[in-house]
């Protein structure tokens, strides 16, 4: 009977230790490991229409804010462009750029909206100007 509850007590003494171990792991080391990248590196993916740039489009407009000229531009998934689309906004010279991608929630009630590229306050109006002109409210 001792030897029951002597190996109970190192099956359980294992389990804690494996918990602890597991409590000690941080996000760096497990996202470069399996089954952790593969998730890690989809979440961070772009659908392949915003990632290659094939999407349906307007022309590109040329704009000025604050004193500086910009591009700014709109494109949409094909064939399902009221549930995705992306707004772009480039700089003068093209080198850098900022993004607002909209996707539609899965109750299919809102749009949620994803800033890209850090921009500063006028960079982010013409970024919701861009939204708002492509999604008129009727």
């Amino acid at each position: 009977m001792n030897k029951a509850r002597l190996s109970m007590l190192a099956g359980a003494s294992l389990m804690l230790i494996a918990a602890g171990a597991s409590a000690e792991q941080y996000l760096p080391e497990i996202a470069s490991k399996a089954p952790y990248q593969k998730a890690y590196a989809e979440m961070l993916s772009f659908p392949s229409w915003v990632s290659k740039a094939q999407g349906a489009a307007s022309p590109v407009e040329k704009v000025s804010a604050d004193g500086k000229s910009f591009t700014v531009g709109f494109m949409c998934k094909p064939h399902d462009c009221a549930d995705n689309q992306l707004s772009v906004v480039f700089s003068a010279d093209g080198k850098k750029s900022w993004g607002l991608l909209a996707t539609r929630s899965a109750d299919g009630k809102t749009l949620n909206k994803q800033v890209l590229g850090n921009p500063d306050s006028v960079v982010e109006g013409l970024l919701n100007k861009s939204f708002s002109d492509n999604n008129p409210k009727d």
